[in-house]
């Protein structure tokens, strides 16, 4: 008998270290795939009830799933084709100006109006800091210099990376594609091997779908108001390139701690050193006051609303999971928190379960009349 229960326990132990190696080599295959499935999943999730309509219609499923693959292809080719193509042009355009400028007269000559501020900035701050050896124009010229030559490295950088995400662009279609056609048994299969009841399995999901398309179509837009609203604010006041930087500020936008304000408030003190100080006080005021509050505003209403997640967790889980997964955390970020959350819950039902009224248990159903 102690012989059979060692037997036992080494089969035991070599089964777990098996399986455990066949975990880690499975992790290794799939890791440097991980962006480009990740992806697929979200959008697969987020344009499922069109996906749904399409299916109702169109058989045999790999069809209605060729389908669909093709038309988020063309809904995100259509737009990013159009809008990278003004972006370079309108960062050529940015970038030979800089050339032409950054050791012209303009420069210069706001070098002379910031120059009274410099000198009352001095004086105050006498006996703390040394300013009078330095050459605010050649600090300038030397930002400017640098912010030429990062855009055009920068610029090179992007189209050499050109054929690498157009490998994961066509490896995250071949997984949206399967993922549509044989979705529905993967999802069966995935609650199935979760350990909570039906009905709490499927409230997860349900929860975790929800989460994944409030952060998407909530990020989205807010992202894109608040760009279209500054490229529109810099078209007014006749900043170059509004495309460029509307884009930019949209792309500031989905990211916590940073923002819109990170394009338009240099522009603005750009404006008031060049003497447009009208200008530049209107992009300031409105930036502040309309584009940076609609986060404030919508995102709480859009994203912390739909995902049932307090707006201070959702906060969080958005800046820890663009710190830990990169852009892929805008979305995973509140999935993994909106996880943690609902295993909590179970948690805490379960050691504190919902007390039943015994008198109510108690009393004799009422009679028939």
């Amino acid at each position: 008998m102690p012989d059979l229960a060692k037997r036992e326990t080494i089969f035991g132990a070599a089964l777990i270290a098996l399986i455990i190696g066949v975990f880690v080599l499975f992790y290794k295959l799939m890791v440097p795939f991980f962006a480009p499935i990740a992806w697929a999943v979200i959008l697969v999730i987020s344009v499922h009830p069109f996906h749904r309509r399409i299916q109702a219609r169109v058989r045999p499923l790999g069809l209605a799933a060729l389908i669909s693959t093709l038309g988020v292809a063309l809904l995100i080719l259509g737009p990013a084709t159009y809008l990278i193509a003004t972006l370079f042009g309108e960062a050529a355009r940015l970038y030979t100006w800089l050339q032409g400028n950054w050791t012209s007269d303009t420069i210069r000559a706001m070098a002379v109006r910031i120059d009274p501020i410099i000198r009352t900035l001095a004086a105050k701050l006498e006996g703390l800091i040394d300013l009078s050896q330095v050459n605010f124009q050649s600090i300038a010229a030397d930002m400017l210099g640098k912010l030429t030559k990062f855009i055009a490295d920068h610029g090179t950088a992007t189209l050499a990376n050109l054929g690498k995400l157009a490998l994961q662009f066509l490896m995250m279609l071949l997984t949206m594609y399967y993922l549509f056609k044989d979705g529905g048994t993967l999802v069966d299969k995935v609650k199935s091997s979760i350990p909570l009841p039906g009905p709490r399995a499927d409230a997860m999901l349900t929860h975790i779908t929800d989460v994944v398309r409030a952060t998407i179509y909530g990020g989205l837009a807010i992202a894109g108001l608040q760009g279209f609203l500054g490229g529109l604010l810099f078209l007014i006041v006749g900043l170059p390139s509004p495309v460029l930087w509307g884009a930019v500020m949209a792309f500031f936008a989905l990211i916590p701690l940073l923002g819109a304000f990170v394009v338009y408030v240099p522009a603005a003190f750009i404006l008031f050193a060049s003497g447009a100080y009208v200008k530049g006080m209107i992009l300031l005021v409105v930036g502040v006051a309309v584009v940076s509050q609609i986060d404030n505003f919508l995102r709480p209403l859009i994203i912390s609303g739909r995902t049932q997640l307090h707006p201070l967790l959702l906060f969080f889980a958005i800046a820890g999971g663009v710190s830990v997964f990169g852009l892929l955390g805008l979305v995973l970020g509140p999935v993994v928190a909106a996880l943690f959350v609902g295993i909590f819950e179970v948690y805490r039902m379960t050691i504190n379960p919902p007390e039943v009224d015994e008198d109510a248990e108690a009393a004799p159903p009422p009679s028939a009349a």
